[in-house]
């Protein structure tokens, strides 16, 4: 064997992304496989954690056809999964329930209402798990509600297990049932400051502690890839699992980021940002989400649930004709779309998009925040929408930043952020955002196989190709392209913010009345 290869899962809210890389964090490969969201009701998210299986075993031959690799030369599998989900398995691994509730979900309103008042109000919650999500997001509630709506499905679940700990089941023939500090740190049942287990807290919420898997470090090797996973998948039978972890501490070092004063931003299906921190910050009046770095210390960020989905929203709503036309002709649809918002001009002509599509997230943490396009006037047409949609993601990612600055983290300061994800490549979107920020948006190769990139990070330590993690992240890190702010169009964007900010908070009280009236239709 010549370059030692390691493969990584990206099991991501839309899809399983398998991508090689070699020692060097080069990307030699990679496939990707699609599977459903389900919306039964209005704030119901569910996936089917079959389909990520599928999707799994499908990207990891096609991936190995595509490079020509022998599955003998990989050399480990490691996954990296979307966070606070709740996947109930009986002791064979066999799924209880068909579909999972994922961490977009936020039905148990109830069931964290109580946990709440058991507690003595959020600030007490925060304080064990320093989480800012709205409460019904937590796998906590997650599994309170399953206990209370579907006893059954409770009763028969030996564990619950995040998405990448599922798939490291299957891919062990049903052996192992682990978790790693940074998944289970986002799921609200772990006391952060400890890193363990809350058993007192899990008692109130009245869940059994013995239906959480055991949690070892991100870089352990934990088990090896079995026969019947080895049939399904094409992978050589013993080839070892390396833990991984969850998306969000993965982006951390995936997109290079050492130590402190540097943030990172995500574009994906959510939009996030975040940066390392050696401290916890646990202050309930900002809310923002502390969570275990996948080697050392602590991950802190915060997030709105609707980012790159709020694009893909527009150009399904306002540009199905020209998506039908583009595939005929095999022009990228977002092509067309950039080049009718490089022509709109800044402000959408007074057009705001608050991008609460899926509600929930920060800076507000508000459960009935809705998705809002207001402002709008006779000469406004779908490229403003558009434009507008694009701006408000970039304007609240904003109003996150700043919850960091007061907590001592002025980020702004800083002058970089490292961003990454699909949405980045989008060039007139990262330019909205560094006009917004007022900061040099730094993009490393392959932004969009960034989380991937973390999954490479850990293996890579675990495996000892490297000695430690500035090691590795400095001799794998490569920036592609940097964007710089316009002042005057960052002038523009601050006068717009102001309205932005005073739009959402005279609309909390309508959301509010919205989201009564959403639950009697």
């Amino acid at each position: 064997m010549g370059k030692r290869l390691i493969m990584i899962h990206d099991l991501g809210t839309t899809g399983d992304k398998a991508v090689i890389f070699d020692e060097s964090g080069k990307v030699i490969a990679s496939e990707y496989r699609r599977y459903e969201t389900y919306y039964p009701k209005p704030t119901w998210v569910e996936q089917d954690p079959e389909e990520w299986w599928t999707a799994v075993c499908e990207s990891t031959k096609d991936v190995l056809k595509k490079s020509k690799i022998p599955p003998e030369d990989i050399e480990a599998v490691s996954l990296i999964g979307q966070q606070i989900g709740a996947v109930p398995v009986d002791k064979n691994g066999n799924l209880v329930r068909k579909r999972t509730i994922i961490w977009a979900d936020a039905r148990p309103v109830k069931q964290a209402k109580k946990l709440l008042e058991k507690l003595g109000g959020f600030g007490e919650l925060y304080k064990i798990n320093g989480l800012g999500h709205i409460p019904e997001m937590l796998s906590l509630c997650k599994v309170m509600w399953l206990k209370e709506n579907e006893p059954q499905v409770y009763e028969n679940t030996y564990k619950f297990l995040q998405s990448k700990d599922f798939i490291i089941n299957r891919l062990t023939d049903g052996e192992v049932f682990v978790d790693d500090y940074g998944d289970a740190s986002n799921t609200g049942w772990l006391d952060i400051r400890k890193k363990r287990y809350a058993t007192e807290l899990l008692k109130l919420a009245g869940i059994d502690e013995d239906k959480l898997p055991e949690i070892r470090n991100s870089y352990e090797i934990v088990g090896e890839v079995g026969e019947k996973a080895a049939e399904k998948t094409g992978l050589k039978k013993g080839t070892p699992i390396v833990l991984g972890t969850g998306d969000v501490p993965a982006s951390c070092v995936g997109a290079g980021v050492l130590k402190e004063k540097m943030g990172f931003g995500y574009i994906g299906s959510a939009n996030w940002g975040g940066f390392y921190s050696s401290r916890l910050n646990l202050d309930p009046s900002i809310r923002v989400i502390n969570i275990c770095h996948p080697i050392e210390d602590y991950v802190i960020f915060s997030y709105t649930p609707a980012g790159g989905v709020s694009l893909d929203w527009a150009k399904r709503i306002f540009y199905g004709v020209e998506e039908k036309l583009s595939e005929v002709m095999g022009v990228n649809i977002y092509d067309f779309i950039n080049a009718k918002v490089r022509e709109t001009p800044i402000g959408s002509l007074g057009v705001l998009y608050l991008p609460y599509l899926r509600s929930g997230g920060g800076p507000h943490w508000n459960p009935n925040a809705r998705g809002v396009i207001i402002g709008l006037t006779m000469p406004v047409d779908k490229n403003h929408l558009t434009r507008a949609v694009m701006e408000g993601v970039a304007l609240n990612f904003r109003w996150l930043m700043e919850q960091f600055v007061r907590l001592g983290f002025d980020v702004f300061k800083w002058g970089e952020l490292r961003a990454i994800g699909g949405g980045i490549l989008n060039p007139e979107w990262a330019k909205i955002y560094s006009d917004v920020l007022n900061m040099r948006v730094t993009v490393p190769d392959m932004p969009q196989e960034a989380t991937a990139k973390g999954g490479f990070v850990i293996a890579a330590l675990a495996l000892k190709i490297y000695k430690n993690l500035e090691e590795v992240i400095k001799k794998t890190t490569r920036i592609e392209k940097e964007i710089t702010p316009n002042k005057d169009n960052h002038e523009k964007y601050l006068k717009i913010y102001d309205v932005y900010k005073l739009t959402y908070e005279r609309l909390k009280e309508v959301f509010d009345k919205i989201a009564e009236l959403q639950e009697q239709l």
